[in-house]
């Protein structure tokens, strides 16, 4: 229970900018279905490591982290809850299973740029690109889509510092991605340019493994904001 709340007291500080906001690594969470989600959930708001940190409580417990974090304006469907408690509880619950068998239950699939999107992207910048007012800037008609480098540089390294979309300025930090691989990264750019910008010109992995050679800090992707 102390770690349970250590990460409500830690969540909440974060949540009224009290404690600086650092990006968690997505190494840090082991492998197992709902992963994906608790990356494309939480580590908008906060460090992954206070989730690690809190590794070891019951499930009641995570049931309570969670519920404190739809109130702190964690947005979750039903299904997705029950992913996402299943994962908590499964892995980072005081019983996880060993690392080897954890790896075997994740199956290798492909996915789409739209099933990423879904994955990573949605519950910050809305399904349909839409955005989130005072919050996260919209994707439909961004104009830094139309630049074949941007976005990856984006989806690679992060960003930080304030933007204007539109008429409306957004201050906050979007974590890096970079855990994603060339493929998915390409896919998800193409997708992102496809369905919000009307690009079809597409880029490949091999575009993302060459940015991927020169890493940036969030900082710097922002000055290359076209």
């Amino acid at each position: 229970m102390k770690r349970a709340r250590t990460f409500l007291a830690a969540a909440g500080l974060l949540a009224l900018g009290l404690l600086p906001l650092v990006r968690g690594q997505a190494e840090a969470l082991p492998p197992g279905p709902g992963r994906d989600l608790v990356l494309g959930k939480c580590q908008a708001c906060h460090d992954l490591q206070y989730v690690v940190d809190s590794k070891g409580i019951t499930r009641s417990q995570w049931e309570e982290v969670v519920e404190s974090m739809k109130v702190m304006g964690l947005q979750l469907t039903p299904e997705e809850e029950e992913v996402l408690l299943n994962y908590l509880a499964t892995y980072l619950g005081p019983n996880p299973p060993p690392p080897q068998e954890a790896e075997a239950t994740e199956a290798e699939k492909p996915r789409s740029g739209e099933a990423l999107y879904v994955a990573f992207c949605a519950s910050c910048h809305g399904p349909k690109g839409e955005g989130q007012a005072n919050l996260f800037p919209p994707l439909r008609e961004n104009t830094v889509l139309k630049d074949p480098q941007y976005p990856i540089l984006v989806l690679l390294y992060g960003l930080e510092g304030p933007i204007a979309v539109g008429d409306q300025t957004y201050q906050g930090i979007m974590p890096s991605f970079g855990h994603l691989s060339d493929e998915e990264i390409a896919a998800l750019v193409n997708y992102l340019r496809t369905a919000f910008a009307g690009v079809k010109e597409e880029v490949g992995p091999e575009a993302v493994a060459a940015l991927r050679q020169s890493p940036l800090s969030p900082a710097e992707v922002l000055k290359k904001r076209p």
